[in-house]
């Protein structure tokens, strides 16, 4: 990557709603040559989306908690069809609660969930 790129990158990441004016005063550079390597990252992939964190703290939640999971037992899919739907329902009535379920295998688990609460009973 070039020099540009590289003082370009953090400073994305660090705010990406930042003007490229803006952008361009902190890193040295001139404004056309901000947009122009930012938009060829875009198309080259080096930049795929940018997004918003949200304050979950101002939103109620105070716990952010990873939890690793090991079964006993295979699932059936009628099993894992269960878990799917009971999820589902979950997330229409609080859609940041569970923010990341996720399958696989490592550390001797089958699997993680990366969940928000409101407080240590929820």
């Amino acid at each position: 990557m070039k020099k540009i790129e590289l003082k370009l990158l953090p400073e994305l990441l660090n705010d990406s709603r930042r003007s490229d004016r803006d952008l361009a005063r902190v890193i040295g550079t001139s404004q056309p040559t901000v947009t122009r390597t930012r938009i060829r990252l875009e198309k080259e992939g080096y930049l795929k989306e940018y997004t918003v964190i949200p304050d979950f703290h101002k939103l109620g939640f105070e716990l952010l908690a990873l939890t690793l999971i090991k079964l006993k037992v295979t699932l059936t899919s009628d099993e894992l069809e269960k878990i799917r739907r009971f999820a589902a329902e979950r997330l229409e009535k609080t859609p940041y609660q569970v923010l990341m379920p996720e399958r696989g295998a490592g550390l001797g688990f089958d699997g993680a969930v990366l969940s928000l609460h409101k407080n240590y009973a929820s």
